[in-house]
């Protein structure tokens, strides 16, 4: 077990960051920020050699070590180091911390940053025949499963539904429509008694700002579903594709056209409603729709659909000679995304 050393300001001389008692907390090769009244580098790093020292199971000096100063010289601290022991932790939470680290997106955070996001998790339960999400749907939550296993499935324009596939211990599901702001493209259901972790949509946003180890990891996850969708729009496609909203929703769409810098005109029905885009390049280079908002509220419009079809045909020079939409596709789809997170709010 790691153990925490805290480290006490003592004979502050014109310090900008300590005064007298202020203390910092270290658990190697983690600082203990929450726990911290100050930090500041020059002392972390004079004062690394006797912290390395108490974690090895050396005995604590009672001098009262000086940091190299700053200012010139002007201004200086001392600090005395204490062991505090090995960090302890209720049952619950070891248990906790350890089926975290067994799941692979987590396996790469250190013991301290799985405490800290520990909270942001919920354990759940569903019982057989549970429908966990549902097609269409606004995504709510990311579910990692840890015990059981979970349909997924697409419904059929008769009313029947599909088997795309079953998921099983350590796979996730949900993240897409956090990821992407899209309606969920498929429902997932427990084939038995499942139980996962959750993280809210909240929680989810949380989570990657403060990991940049998650943040690749779902990049990466959202990179590999995108570059499978995108074999639709392969050369050798000359003729065009065509498709259906409940195959690949609205974002994910625009995503695979410009990941592979496609030139042509993607043409999407919603009953009596219309959207042309022109692609120059995988940008969109101008915006038709057949209904009262025209232009760029058009698109935004088009991204809140969850049943239409669509076809794109390929072209080797733009579909129209004129520009007309300014902004570049990833400006259009994160206002898009935007104005979705709104709506849902």
């Amino acid at each position: 077990m790691p153990k925490k050393i805290v480290i006490a300001a003592q004979n502050v001389h014109d310090c900008p960051i300590f005064k007298t008692g202020d203390r910092m907390a270290v658990s190697l090769p983690e600082l203990l920020t929450e726990e911290c009244d100050a930090v500041c580098a020059i002392a972390l790093s004079d004062l690394l050699p006797w912290t390395i020292k108490l974690t090895a199971g050396g005995e604590p000096d009672d001098r009262v070590l000086l940091c190299r100063g700053c200012r010139g010289g002007r201004a200086q601290a001392g600090f005395t180091l204490e062991t505090l022991g090995e960090l302890k932790r209720d049952p619950q939470q070891t248990r906790k911390l350890i089926s975290l680290r067994v799941i692979p997106m987590f396996a790469a955070l250190p013991d301290r940053e799985l405490e800290k996001i520990s909270p942001m998790i919920q354990e759940v339960t569903f019982e057989i025949g549970k429908e966990i999400i549902t097609f269409g749907q606004p995504g709510e939550a990311l579910m990692i499963i840890t015990r059981g296993q979970v349909e997924v499935l697409k419904p059929n324009d008769d009313g029947s539904e599909k088997l795309l596939g079953i998921l099983s211990h350590g796979e996730c599901f949900g993240e897409m429509s956090l990821l992407t702001g899209d309606p969920c493209s498929a429902t997932i259901r427990a084939r038995e008694q499942v139980t996962a972790l959750q993280v809210t949509k909240k929680s989810f946003d949380s989570l990657l700002g403060r990991n940049p180890v998650l943040n690749r990891y779902f990049s990466k996850l959202l990179a590999l579903r995108l570059n499978n969708m995108s074999k639709q729009f392969s050369d050798e496609q000359a003729a065009g594709v065509t498709g259906n909203l409940t195959m690949i929703g609205p974002t994910e769409l625009i995503q695979a056209i410009t990941v592979t810098d496609r030139t042509g005109t993607l043409e999407i029905n919603n009953q009596e409603k219309q959207v042309r885009l022109f692609f120059h390049d995988g940008q969109i280079w101008s915006i038709q729709g057949n209904f009262a908002d025209g232009g760029e509220e058009a698109f935004y419009n088009f991204l809140t659909w969850t049943v239409g079809k669509f076809s794109f045909e390929n072209a080797e020079l733009p579909p129209t000679a004129d520009k007309s939409v300014a902004r570049d596709t990833t400006s259009l789809l994160l206002e898009g995304m935007r104005r979705l997170d709104e709506i849902q709010a």
